[in-house]
């Protein structure tokens, strides 16, 4: 009970953070005038933050592919991918992704016969996907332009952001490596845990940087419209918003993603592309995934849970509609 409670005083406090820095952003801004600005964006901005939005979830359906193909069990392409689209769709708007993703994946993979063991371990092989590609993407552009967009405003030294890129660029690589040599099966404790092959891991670091790479492109794409930026400064402030969030447990990373874009980029028009970014990569999928998951909870209820049902004798057998899925 105390551990519940101070979680869910943590997560309070962290969207007080959250809303009170959305505050401070927004203040600063005329509503119509932002308004107006978002209504006139060129049509070229937004199809191209659309056209990279659909990248990244063609990769994190990847992600969810490998991530279902690690836990050995047996689900149809269909059904993955309209998981994925629901549980990021809806867990990247809400925040606390493990979690709100983790809900939604359970009962949707519930339905294709998956044990709430199998789904965390889908939620957590997913998580560290997600996290190569955070190093990679994040790694190379501290290489490329980090110097200009923490050194100088920052007063960071130089050598150490060249020190951080290095050393996330090297924990992709060390783990590829660590999945290709060590033994697959590690021990701690009475805990097992079981490394990925070397072809899953260099999907996993591939579906990652992909990703992270389409996330950054859509928020380039997003401010172009707006402003005078270039894609390294977009990857980087993507992806140190993205991570200042999970540190915080922002949910969504409201107020925090806004803040740091809007104070790096010093332009009046920056808060349009900002607004057609989360138009875009978190609104439009949180509505779409709401649709999913809704009709999946609504066609799912005429067929038993797992997509079993019992004959005559009392004998479990497969329901026709729960392989079509």
């Amino acid at each position: 009970m105390n551990k519940h409670r101070i979680l869910s005083a943590l997560g309070i406090v962290a969207t007080a953070v959250g809303l009170f820095l959305l505050y401070r952003v927004l203040r600063r801004y005329d509503f119509t005038e932002v308004a107006n600005a978002v209504a006139s964006a060129p049509l070229w901005t937004v199809a191209l933050t659309a056209i990279f939005t659909i990248g990244s979830y063609a990769a994190m359906a990847t992600m969810e592919w490998l991530a279902v193909r690690y836990t050995r069990q047996h689900v149809t392409l269909r059904r993955i991918a309209k998981t994925a689209v629901a549980a990021l769709g809806i867990g990247h708007s809400i925040g606390l992704v493990a979690l709100s993703s983790g809900a939604v994946r359970y009962r949707m993979y519930q339905r294709a016969g998956l044990s709430p063991l199998a789904v965390g371990e889908i939620v957590l092989f997913s998580g560290l996907t997600v996290g190569l590609g955070l190093a990679s993407v994040g790694g190379i552009a501290l290489l490329w332009r980090g110097g200009d967009i923490l050194s100088e405003p920052l007063g960071i030294p130089q050598g150490l952001i060249d020190a951080i890129g290095w050393a996330a660029l090297a924990g992709v690589v060390g783990y590829v490596a660590v999945c290709a040599f060590a033994p697959r099966v590690w021990r701690f404790w009475s805990f097992y845990f079981r490394l990925p092959s070397f072809g899953t891991a260099c999907g996993q670091a591939l579906a990652g940087t992909m990703n992270l790479a389409c996330v950054s492109g859509a928020l380039y794409a997003a401010l172009k419209g707006f402003t005078v930026v270039d894609y390294p400064t977009a990857a980087t402030l993507y992806v140190g918003s993205d991570v200042s969030a999970l540190i915080g447990h922002v949910p969504g990373g409201w107020g925090v993603f806004e803040y740091i874009v809007t104070e790096a980029l010093d332009d009046p028009n920056v808060i349009a592309g900002v607004v057609v970014f989360r138009a875009v990569y978190f609104l439009a999928p949180l509505a779409i995934g709401l649709v999913l998951f809704v009709i999946d909870e609504v066609t799912g209820r005429r067929a038993p849970v797992g997509g079993k049902k019992r004959d005559k004798n009392g004998k479990k057998k497969r329901s026709v509609s729960a392989q079509a899925a």
